[in-house]
Parts: C-alpha cells; sequence; structure tokens
C-alpha cells in the first residue's frame, strides 16, 4: 500500500465502510489460491478460496455487482463493484471462475498472449521459481555469486540478493535461461507439469459463460522499460489477438506492473485505435484524464481487512484531494 495508505489502513475502522459505499468500485487480484505456487510465493502474497469467498460476500451487501458489458454501454454506475484479475494465471480458472459463477458474478480477466498455453512464461514467475529452486538449497553463496555475476550486481545478504535479482530489468530477463542452465532447471518440463497459465480452451469456455477477458500486454514487460512504439504493439497486440482468436468485438486493457508514467501520447494513440477502448490502471480511487481510464485498487493481501482497506482508499482518496494529487495528470 505505501507508507500513508499502511498509516490510514491502520486508522480506519469497517464501521465507516457502508457510509462509503456511495461509488463504483474496481478491486482487482491476480489469483486466489490454496496451496504455495514456486512461480508466484517470492512475488506476493495472495488470499485463500474462503477468503475471497468472504470478500465477495462483503462486496455484494455493500455494492451491486455489475456486468463488464455496463462499461461498453456507458451507462451510470453508482453503488456498484466490477472485480478483474490480472495475468491469466490458471487459478481464475480452477478457482476463481467457478466461485464467480457460483455466485452470479461476472468478472475481466487480463491476460498475456504469449504466456498462454503455457509455451513460455513471464521472466518474473520464473525468477521466483529459481528463487524457491535457491531456498531448497539454502541460499548456496557461491550458485549466488555466480547469478550475480550473470547480471552484473553485488549484494551483501540474502534479502538483498532476492530483491535485486527480482528486480532486474526487462531487457536481462533472456539471461535467466543461464540461470536454468547453471542450476540443471528444466522451465519447459515446469510449464509443462504445473501449468501455471490458462489456455486457449479455458478461455473460450469462460467467454462462453459471459466473462470478459482483455490484454495486459503480449509479455508483461514493465512499460517504462520499452520505446513509445513498443509499448504501443504490447498493448494493442495483446487486444488484438483475443479479438482475432475469440472473435470478440471490444477493447479492454489493463496495464502491468503500473499505469503512473503512461503518456498523454500513448493514451490518445489508444483511444485512436478504438474510441469506446476501456483501459484499466491500478492507481486506486483517483480520477484521470479521461473517463475511459479506469482506475483500481488491489484486494489481494492475505493481511488485510477487506473493510478496513477500502475504507483506507477512500481516506486516501480524501488525503490525495487536500494534498492536488487526486486528479492524475498526464505528460
Amino acid at each position: 500500500m505505501g507508507i500513508a495508505k499502511d498509516i490510514l489502513y491502520k486508522t480506519s475502522s469497517k464501521i465507516f465502510l457502508s457510509s462509503l459505499s456511495n461509488q463504483t468500485i474496481f478491486p482487482y487480484y491476480h489469483l486466489v489460491g490454496d496451496n504455495q505456487i514456486a512461480h508466484i510465493e517470492n512475488l506476493y502474497q495472495f488470499k485463500n478460496s474462503q477468503q475471497f469467498i468472504n470478500d465477495i460476500n462483503i462486496l455484494t451487501v455493500n455494492y451491486k455487482p455489475i456486468n463488464p458489458k455496463d462499461l461498453l454501454e456507458n451507462k451510470v454506475l453508482k453503488n456498484n463493484f466490477l472485480l478483474s484479475f490480472d495475468d491469466g494465471l490458471q487459478e481464475v480458472y480452477t478457482i476463481i471462475y467457478p466461485i464467480l459463477k457460483k455466485n452470479n458474478l461476472k468478472a475481466i480477466f487480463f491476460i498475456n498472449p504469449n504466456f498462454v498455453d503455457n509455451n513460455e512464461g513471464l521472466y518474473k514467475h520464473y525468477i521466483s521459481v529459481i528463487i524457491s529452486h535457491l531456498s531448497r538449497n539454502n541460499f548456496e553463496k557461491n550458485t549466488l555469486d555466480k547469478i550475480g555475476e550473470i547480471f552484473s550486481f553485488s549484494y551483501n545478504s540474502i534479502a538483498e540478493f532476492k530483491q535485486k535479482f527480482i528486480n532486474i530489468t526487462f531487457s536481462e530477463r533472456e539471461k535467466v535461461h543461464h540461470v536454468f542452465n547453471l542450476l540443471d532447471i528444466n522451465i519447459k518440463e515446469y510449464l509443462k507439469e504445473h501449468s501455471p497459465y490458462i489456455t486457449k480452451e479455458q478461455i473460450q469456455e469462460m467467454i462462453n459463460d459471459g466473462f470478459y477477458f482483455g490484454g495486459h500486454t503480449m509479455t508483461h514487460p514493465p512499460l517504462n522499460q520499452l520505446t513509445h512504439q513498443e509499448q504501443k504493439s504490447e498493448i494493442i497486440s495483446s487486444i488484438n489477438w483475443l479479438k482475432e482468436n475469440f472473435n470478440i468485438n471490444y477493447s479492454f486493457f489493463a496495464f502491468p506492473f503500473s499505469d503512473k508514467k503512461i503518456s498523454k501520447k500513448l493514451l490518445h494513440e489508444l483511444f485512436e485505435y478504438d474510441k469506446n477502448i476501456k483501459l484499466f490502471g491500478n492507481s486506486g480511487l483517483k480520477k484521470d484524464i479521461d473517463a475511459r481510464i479506469i482506475q483500481r485498487f488491489s484486494l489481494e493481501n492475505p493481511k488485510k481487512k477487506i473493510e478496513k482497506q477500502i475504507v483506507a482508499e477512500n481516506l486516501y482518496k480524501y488525503f490525495n484531494k487536500i494534498i492536488g494529487k487526486y486528479h492524475i495528470k498526464r505528460a
């Protein structure tokens, strides 16, 4: 959340939730799971299925669920919520999809086409697999030193090693395969055995059931590490892939990692691509430069109570209004 949000969370009370529900909110998650997952466990924490069901129960008591088609039809929304899920992980099909169906809820799933069908994976997920492997071998220093040499970084502790390794640049991602060779990890076998990502067949089934899908770039890069043209290509290609493979006629897209440095020029070009496009960021309860940009906040942290999180997001909204940061500025 950040320091300010953490303070607001600690001081917030769930009793205020009912008085703060006169708005539409867009919570998002990546996955829900009941077991540790090697390609995720070193990156972030996530809720289990019972915690997610509890979230849904609280959301439906305080807000009215909407269908993503309401966004496409530009309906006036008030006191509503819409869930979305990033990265197209397998658990959106095996766990989240059945829970949503049982509760008669629709959602948007943002995917990276390059990872669909599990022929390749996100480099951050690869790094998590490697760290789990290193952990099982007690982070043998000689091995850590060799990995540091591959990526040209030094470290003074295991914690610093993990931080630097997780934060390698997108342009360095191919070097991860050198680490697989060093550690004798067969990542193709891992992808085949664990199927970290959703498949085309599963996507089609969910679309047939009334769920919506959007692009999330082809390869999930931090967009601020790409050129303008590369950013545009990653975004539009991921949307077009969905249209071409599943015959959908709408454009949904969620920015990976962060939307904070997305330029006004790029946004205008996306609006030229499709004037009805809906773009999703993760900057919380803020107002963007165009109503077609929808800001979300995460409810993924299993250590935080959903009622207090929503109250804290609202308090943070008022805090941003006071300090002049409620309206997002784009360069």
